[in-house]
């Protein structure tokens, strides 16, 4: 079973805040953006996971992030396996259809996250501001 990795400068905690008097406002806007990549993920899989995402600083040079985003920054890894094989691909690659389905999906900012986004959307696509990688592990 192939294990998809998405590591992303987007603040995707899982906090199961689902409700504003369950906890903060950066709470519940953690979990929705969360859940609004669980839901497209879910589009075209029904994927098992063993850990939450895990957030940690890291330097993005060489990474493959937009080229506006430098030096060290907060990151999102989250790693999961589809149901079935080849759940996202295409002829281009293993994940191609999954970075299809996320890239310019709404999000909401200005939570834990350390850089600048200027576009609230997972960004998979521009050289410039990509902040959202799929890959294949």
């Amino acid at each position: 079973m192939e294990v998809i990795e998405i590591r992303t400068l987007i603040d995707i905690t899982n906090t199961n805040v689902r409700r504003s008097n369950q906890g903060t406002q950066e709470q519940l806007n953690q979990f929705r953006n969360w859940t609004t990549l669980m839901q497209c993920i879910g589009l075209r899989a029904i994927v098992s996971y063993d850990r939450e995402p895990i957030a940690d600083i890291q330097d993005l040079t060489g990474l493959g992030f937009g080229a506006k985003y430098k030096g060290k920054h907060k990151i999102w890894t989250f790693r999961f396996r589809p149901e079935q094989s080849g759940a996202f691909s295409t002829k281009s690659g293993p994940v191609g259809l999954l970075a299809q389905d996320l890239d310019k999906i709404p999000v909401i900012v200005n939570l834990t996250e350390t850089i600048n986004i200027h576009c609230a959307v997972f960004d998979l696509s521009d050289k410039d501001l990509k902040n959202t990688l799929v890959m294949a592990i």
